[in-house]
């Protein structure tokens, strides 16, 4: 009966089991949290971490450097939209996080979001994850850490 009362004891405590929020910052500009629960390992590079599930690539977050020749950061951004949009793909605009600016594309069960902050930054955020996961993601963006 003891056995059976741990079992129990024990079911009870891994469904009360909390799921973290961890901030990602890849820059001082940017930050960006994910549900621990979507992930469970994490490989860094320079300005790119991506994201893994039980071996396969979840999503990543990616700073991009601005080219010098460009005339401003939302010019850049511009020029991105017209590039990744086509006659089946549009770009959608991300209104959320006072201060960002940028789009978002879908491409396939995948949705990625170009952003930028409006004091016309060096460089933009790019960040690409499910498509069921990625508004809630895309949400979460603030200032670096």
């Amino acid at each position: 009966m003891k056995l059976l009362g741990s079992i129990i004891v024990a079911l009870i405590l891994t469904a009360c089991a909390s799921t973290q929020s961890i901030s990602f910052s890849p820059s001082q500009d940017y930050a960006v949290t994910v549900e621990s629960a979507l992930f469970d390992s994490v490989r860094t590079e320079p300005n790119d971490t991506t994201l893994f599930d039980e071996g396969k690539a979840l999503g990543f977050i990616r700073t991009e450097q601005v080219p010098t020749d460009v005339a401003s950061t939302t010019a850049f951004l511009k020029t991105l939209r017209k590039a990744s949009e086509s006659e089946t793909v549009k770009a959608r605009p991300l209104n959320f996080s006072d201060g960002f600016t940028g789009f978002s594309v879908k491409n396939r069960d995948y949705v990625t979001g170009y952003l930028a902050t409006k004091d016309d930054a060096s460089t933009i955020l790019v960040i690409s994850f499910p498509e069921e996961e990625f508004d809630e993601i895309a949400e979460s963006i603030s200032s670096g850490i």
